[in-house]
């Protein structure tokens, strides 16, 4: 099993910190880059991806479309033979830069959606006209058949819009997906936080994902692996730091611009070290037992909120209740 071989089977590239929006509750300590890695050298990590066995690679940011040599690297990830995935607000997408998405034939396109209002998309992103722009972005796309899912961060400012973005997804004819988890910031700033949905709205929206047949369930046994995080996940930063996973910023297995990223991840203790936490978060979920055993966990998350990777906060055990409650009710 990949996991077993520790197979780093998707890959996640932060191309950038830059951004042209200025979500309230965005997880990324600033929006500049200090050095950031040339179109060159992410494609030096994209052949040191192929040497490990990687499978999916996402262009992510920040504002991916903001790098200046976004589609050489998106190019480079196709030409690899890698599945492509591409998470973008949107709003950049002219009718030339959508031509260019097309022929890259990405698996998919993810974009997201904070309100289905304007007023309430636009306060959510700190940014006027956002919300007409990503929909023009996202038609765009469509127009020529890319494949794209409308994502939601569920917070206390959209949540009761749930059926209107649902709509907006559903008129597109595209797959929406909606979460409550927001993260800290990278640099431990807890203020995104304040944003988080309250308890009735974090009901409704189990209650809309299982009557989608969605609600978060994980079967768990003891001696199993809670996640991919060491295994089979792998991120890289905007200068080049090596993460083990897109959240997890403990340490870094350290950066591709002084050792070759195949040398970090084979030969890193941090990366043993996070791997094992993989294994004991899974197991401390089934000693837990109840709604824990049951409920997705993010160790990453769970060391960002409590210090303590196999720790989870109170939020989750809401969450994790709630969803158990749910899932027990009558149809």
């Amino acid at each position: 099993m990949a996991r077993e071989r520790a197979q780093p089977l998707s890959a996640s590239l932060e191309l950038t910190y830059r951004c042209n929006w200025r979500c309230v509750f965005c997880y990324n300590p600033r929006h500049h880059d200090r050095r950031g890695l040339s179109g060159e050298e992410w494609l030096s990590v994209l052949d040191d991806l192929r040497v490990l066995g990687t499978l999916y690679v996402t262009l992510t940011g920040g504002e991916a479309l903001t790098h200046p040599e976004f589609l050489r690297i998106a190019r480079g990830v196709r030409e690899r033979s890698f599945a492509l995935r591409i998470l973008t607000n949107g709003s950049l997408i002219t009718e030339a830069l959508a031509d260019e998405i097309q022929v890259l034939r990405p698996m998919g396109v993810e974009l997201s959606l904070h309100g289905a209002k304007p007023e309430t998309h636009d306060r959510t992103t700190g940014t006027p006209g956002s919300f007409d722009a990503m929909l023009r972005g996202l038609d765009r796309l469509l127009a020529r058949g890319v494949s794209i899912v409308l994502k939601t961060p569920l917070t206390r400012l959209n949540e009761t819009e749930m059926e209107g973005m649902q709509a907006i997804a559903e008129g597109r004819g595209v797959p929406w997906r909606v979460d409550s988890v927001l993260s800290p910031r990278d640099d431990g700033d807890m203020s995104p936080l304040a944003y988080r949905a309250s308890p009735e709205g974090v009901e409704r929206m189990f209650r809309a994902l299982r009557a989608a047949g969605q609600l978060p369930h994980e079967e768990r046994v003891a001696g199993g692996t809670n996640c991919g995080l060491g295994r089979t996940t792998l991120a890289v930063d905007p200068e080049g730091d090596v993460f083990p996973c897109l959240q997890w910023r403990k340490t870094p297995l350290g950066n591709v611009r002084r050792t070759p990223l195949r040398e970090l991840w084979t030969g890193s203790s941090e990366r043993l070290e996070a791997a094992q936490v993989a294994r004991a978060a899974n197991d401390r979920m089934v000693e837990a037992g109840g709604a824990l055993a049951t409920f997705p966990f993010c160790p990453a998350l769970a060391l960002q909120r409590t210090g303590d990777p196999l720790r989870p906060d109170d939020d989750h055990r809401e969450h994790a209740e709630t969803a158990a409650r749910i899932r027990l009710a009558p149809a």
